[in-house]
Formats: C-alpha cells, sequence, structure tokens
C-alpha cells in the first residue's frame, strides 16, 4: 500500500456517469491519488491485488460479481472501504463487512468529505477529528468553492442528512433519527438513547455520542446525559425537565453552557 502522505484510490463503478463524478471528487482533494476504474469486481479483484490501494469505492451493483461479493472476497492487506449504492438497505450489509462508510446515491462533494475523514482517521489511526478544511487545496478557488457549499447549498439537504445516525443495537445497525431522541444517558461504556416510546443501548462513550450528535440540536447538561433541545419542556432552577415527564440535573461545571445555549 502507498506510503506517502497520498492515500492511493481505485473506483469499483460500472456506470460512466457516477464513475466520472466520483473522479471529479477524487481530484478535488490533493492528498488522493487515483489509480484505475474497473468496471467490474472481477476486474477489480486484479487491480487490488496488483497496486494495493489504500481505499477502494465499490459500488453494490456490478455485474457478474456483487459489490458485497468482493468485498467479502478481500481477505490479506484489506484497504478501507467505502461503499456505495442506491439503496439505503446495503448500508448493514457494508457494516456487516466492515467498511468504512456507506454513501447513498446521490451523494454530494460534502458527503464524500465525510467519508474521506473517516477514512483518513481510520487509515493514520489518529484520535483526533480532522478537519474539512484540511482535506482541500490551498488554492483560492478551490477553497472559496468549499466556503460556498458548506454555507449556500441545499440546507434542506444538509439538515436531512445530519439528522441521521447509525448505530449498533445488539447485532444489528439501526439508523436513527435524531430529531426523536429524547436524550441519552451515559452507562458507563455504553449509552442508552431514549425515544418518546423506546430506549435503546448502545456500545458508545458520551464523547463520541456527542459528536455524533452535533452541537447544533443537543446539549450536554452533565458528565451522564446529552439532551435534545426540542424536547425541553422547562428549566427549574438546578433541573431541566423533559418531555418524557422526567428530571434531569444540571452539572455544576456545566451551568454556564447550558445558559449560554438555551437563553442566548
Amino acid at each position: 500500500m502507498n506510503n506517502s502522505c497520498q492515500l492511493s484510490v481505485i473506483i469499483v463503478e460500472n456506470d460512466q456517469t457516477d464513475a466520472s463524478t466520483l473522479k471529479q471528487y477524487i481530484s478535488r482533494i490533493p492528498f488522493l491519488h487515483l489509480l484505475t476504474i474497473c468496471r467490474t469486481a472481477i476486474e477489480a479483484l486484479d487491480m487490488i491485488y496488483i497496486k494495493k490501494p489504500d481505499i477502494i469505492i465499490v459500488d453494490v451493483n456490478l455485474p457478474m460479481m456483487s459489490g458485497l461479493e468482493l468485498i467479502s472476497g478481500l481477505t490479506s492487506q484489506k484497504p478501507q472501504i467505502i461503499l456505495t449504492s442506491a439503496h439505503q438497505q446495503y448500508a448493514f450489509n457494508g457494516f456487516e463487512l466492515d467498511v468504512t462508510d456507506f454513501l447513498l446515491k446521490p451523494f454530494d462533494f460534502q458527503r464524500f468529505i465525510k467519508a474521506i475523514c473517516k477514512v483518513k482517521q481510520r487509515h493514520y489511526n489518529l484520535n483526533s477529528e480532522i478537519s474539512v478544511k484540511e482535506l482541500m487545496p490551498k488554492r483560492d478557488n478551490l477553497l472559496e468553492d468549499l466556503n460556498t457549499r458548506a454555507t449556500a447549498t441545499t440546507t434542506k439537504s444538509l439538515s436531512k442528512e445530519e439528522r441521521f445516525i447509525w448505530v449498533k443495537v445488539d447485532k444489528k445497525m439501526m439508523n436513527l433519527n435524531t430529531s426523536e431522541i429524547v436524550y441519552v444517558e451515559g452507562l458507563r461504556d455504553y449509552v442508552k438513547i431514549h425515544l418518546a416510546k423506546i430506549n435503546y443501548v448502545v456500545n458508545l462513550t458520551m464523547t463520541k455520542t456527542q459528536e455524533l450528535l452535533g452541537n447544533s440540536s443537543f446539549i450536554r447538561v452533565n458528565r451522564s446525559f446529552i439532551i435534545n433541545k426540542s424536547f425541553i419542556i422547562c428549566v427549574k432552577g438546578n433541573t431541566i425537565e423533559t418531555s418524557l415527564n422526567n428530571s434531569l440535573p444540571i452539572g455544576v461545571n456545566y451551568k454556564d453552557a447550558v445558559k449560554q445555549l438555551l437563553f442566548n
């Protein structure tokens, strides 16, 4: 595999339009280097063995052998894998095969960048979050293009994307709408996600959960609770009442942050 600062990529995609889009996206990220585009899984198996890419971007729907079958056949020196499909149900299959990310078609450049962030983090075993700006060329026109996309593109599309998170519950992957999460309760190495009518216990830390949920709709009120601001009924002294008719304490070290987020 590539040992330089660049990460090498093989695209496995039989749709010419989708392959061209991916090629264009890759060309805009300076540390990505496209090795080749394969139209079939059989062709990809040979290229992966010969070129040893760091990343493969694989579509599920391939002729003769599916993308999932291709991934299942990879054993030694397995590259980072981004799975793509126009069908959401294949996300579960992908995560069962330990893919780094799943992209639901059609996806825009911003969503592609998020997938590459995950790949780079996993490839270098980073603990800190990678900035999106870090992925972009330093040329002014492309940086300006990134900022334009981040602020002026379809707000509806981006907000919809941010409202869903994938979590592993027991032995299955579940896609949760974050707008339905009332609050999250920390349980040592696990968290309990409270919805209106059901709870899910997930093997996540509170810090990781907070990263997944983001700060726009959720607020951490103490070490053990993260609350969806939409479900806060009222604040009484050092407690917050939720729509589930329970009171959650505000931690001493969180008072100022809670006050600022709720009342400013």
